[in-house]
């Protein structure tokens, strides 16, 4: 809305200038800086700037106050509306050019494409620039005819009809001559290198394809759960380096069922292994010998229980000792040797008869295919000293050890039980009033128990038999 107004003697130099005069509503708008109270700086602007009557231009009916009054009522109303409703700056919309030149990608501004984001907002404190996903350029793979070979490259042409050439460290995994391989017509792949040589031919690596190959050809045995050949190559305090078309490393436990303390006997051998760990990309193979052993071992174990039965005699090996008997290796398979069965007579434990590595002869009591157990016995193969031991008999013995129901007696073959009633013809409250540890006394023998090898012996009958 325009009002009319006094005109000042700036404005009037503005106009006999040439210069355009500018609008009151302009030239309020435009300021933004507004006091509070609107109504009462116009009056003050208006009191600051006298007028004079030649300098008045008065329109028809309309007075000067009458202006002023209106005025300051639509300026406080548009300055508190100012105020109150901030300017919202829409972002510009950003619309790509309809025209493309051909052949040439449509480029589109990074600041456009990226999404606005309000300072002090959530998502510009947390959120930090995504760095585009680089893909990993494909490795050419090209095969072409050989022109020339030489012990140290080869020549080779294309089918796009380009010059290659494969020089000797990208041409084999060991280090060979391709003069020894290769002959001039024969076919060559190799891997394209991102150069070119000097002469501007495309260099190969056939090293590169025959390596991949290669871990293709183990991961797929590793897959089926087949056994690789290889060579042992070195050896080091933790295992075995072999050769199996690449390096491959067996730990020192897994040689062996048993620990190996010298490893450099297995250089230059070749090894069948299984594959326990693999990861071409680190280039890490990792084998084990133990899978193929135990296997041969089960089945070693399984043919020789088929032909062992209760009574068989076999020589064997003493492996180990416990206190509760031995262990016999039987080619192949252990078999227990319990201490009850070592000897006819009493003894304290296994390594008073027997030590690790005594070869001797076993009978076996008794199997369990499918626990694998065998039970042996060493006194089986003796004869029994309890068969020469006849009741009603009369021997001589030594006094060994008493106990509170009587005293036993050490008859040569066996000890023997004086029972307390046997020992006098009166009644006997304790064994040491009649006999003590080491006297040397005339005995009968009373019965015999060759299960539970027992032998009932007595003092009195053997006086009154002697009497």
């Amino acid at each position: 809305m325009a009002y009319p107004l006094q005109m000042t003697a700036a404005d009037g130099n503005a106009q006999s200038e040439g210069r355009p005069l500018e609008s009151v509503d302009e030239t309020i708008v435009g300021d933004t800086s507004l006091p509070q109270d609107a109504s009462g700086s116009v009056a003050q602007e208006a009191a600051s700037n006298p007028t004079t009557g030649s300098d008045v231009v008065e329109p028809s009916n309309t007075s000067s106050s009458d202006v002023t009054s209106d005025l300051s009522s639509e300026v406080a109303a548009e300055s508190v509306t100012d105020i109150a409703e901030p300017v919202k700056q829409e972002s510009p919309t950003i619309e790509p050019s309809g025209e493309v030149e051909p052949g040439v990608e449509p480029s589109v501004d990074a600041a456009a494409v990226e999404p606005s984001v309000e300072v002090g907002s959530v998502e510009s404190q947390t959120s930090t620039p995504v760095k585009p996903l680089t893909k990993k350029p494909a490795v050419k793979v090209l095969e072409g005819v050989v022109t020339a070979v030489s012990s140290d490259e080869v020549d080779l042409t294309l089918p796009d009809g380009r010059s290659a050439v494969i020089y000797r460290r990208n041409f084999g995994l060991n280090d060979e001559e391709p003069s020894t391989v290769l002959s001039v017509g024969d076919g060559a792949i190799g891997a394209e290198l991102a150069r070119e040589d000097p002469k501007g031919r495309v260099v190969l690596s056939r090293s590169w394809v025959l390596k991949k190959q290669k871990w293709e050809k183990l991961e797929a045995s590793a897959e089926a759960s087949e056994f690789v050949t290889g060579k042992v190559i070195s050896t080091n305090k933790n295992g075995l380096v072999v050769d199996v078309g690449v390096r491959a490393f067996v730990p020192a436990s897994h040689v062996e069922l048993q620990p190996v303390a010298d490893l450099a006997p297995y250089v230059g051998q070749t090894l069948e292994a299984k594959i326990i760990e693999i990861n071409p990309s680190s280039e890490r193979l990792v084998l084990s010998r133990r899978p193929i052993l135990l296997r041969a071992q089960r089945q070693k174990v399984k043919e020789l229980l088929s032909g062992l039965n209760p009574g068989d005699v076999r020589t064997g090996v003493v492996v180990s000792l416990a206190d509760y008997g031995a262990f016999v290796d039987l080619g192949g398979v252990k078999g227990l040797v319990h201490v009850s069965e070592m000897a006819w007579e009493r003894i304290g434990k296994p390594s008073d008869l027997l030590s690790v590595g005594d070869e001797l002869e076993v009978k076996v009591l008794d199997l369990n295919v499918k626990k694998r157990r065998i039970g042996l016995s060493i006194r089986q193969l003796k004869e029994d000293p309890l068969s020469g031991v006849e009741v009603d008999t009369i021997l001589t013995g030594k006094v060994t050890r008493l106990v509170d129901f009587g005293a036993f007696v050490d008859i040569g073959v066996i000890e023997g039980l004086v029972h307390l009633s046997e020992l006098a013809e009166y009644r006997v409250q304790a064994p040491e009033e009649v006999v003590t540890p080491g006297d040397e006394i005339r005995v009968k023998v009373l019965s015999v128990d060759p299960k539970r090898r027992r032998v009932a012996l007595s003092v009195r009958q053997a006086a009154e038999f002697g009497g």
